[in-house]
């Protein structure tokens, strides 16, 4: 039962938001008493706050099962870079996240520090090869990657120019990789 709330409440988020779904969808939705629901989770932050857990958890698994399978640095970090599961929490969500349950921004900055350690990583093994150029500083880089690409998105950007998160990640990539410039 604990699991069916989860991806009910999941559900709900995706749909209304964090503070728009209430312990009553949820009772509704699966049958049953808020009684039955409290023994499972005493309140709904005790429910975000599993579903931000979970959420951290698997992002983090995605992320090192697709390094996993990559051969080069520079494969390495572009999964590091386009890895985003979030099943539970929408990239639109983590502002309301933020704004309302600043306590679960610790899981969120625990996501962003372990992309940030493999990114460094990547990067440093990049200029050891000597595909990445050795006069700019890796923590420079790395500065530039999280603000730009690691960092989350505005939704309110993407569908005002209706396009994906995966578009717009693989956009500011080839940006970031190639720049802006014919060669």
């Amino acid at each position: 039962m604990r699991e069916r709330i989860i991806q009910v409440s999941t559900e709900l988020i995706k749909k209304f938001g964090l503070r728009g779904f209430t312990l009553d969808d949820i009772t509704s939705e699966l049958s049953m008493s808020k009684k039955t629901l409290y023994k499972y989770f005493p309140s709904k932050n005790d429910l975000i706050s599993e579903i931000v857990q979970r959420a951290a958890d698997v992002e983090k698994q995605r992320v090192l099962q697709e390094i996993e399978r990559c051969s080069t640095w520079f494969d390495k970090l572009n999964a590091i870079l386009s890895v985003y599961s979030y099943p539970a929490i929408p990239f639109r969500v983590l502002n309301e996240l933020q704004r309302f349950f600043p306590s679960e921004q610790e899981r969120i900055k625990e996501i962003r520090c372990f992309r940030e350690q493999m990114a460094m990583s990547v990067l440093e093994e990049g200029i050891a090869r000597g595909d990445i150029r050795n006069d700019l500083d890796p923590a420079i880089m790395l500065l530039t990657l999280t603000k730009t690409v690691l960092s989350p998105m505005e939704d309110e950007f993407l569908s005002s120019n209706d396009i994906t998160i995966n578009q717009l990640l693989e956009q500011m990539k080839k940006l970031l990789f190639y720049g802006i410039l014919n060669r």
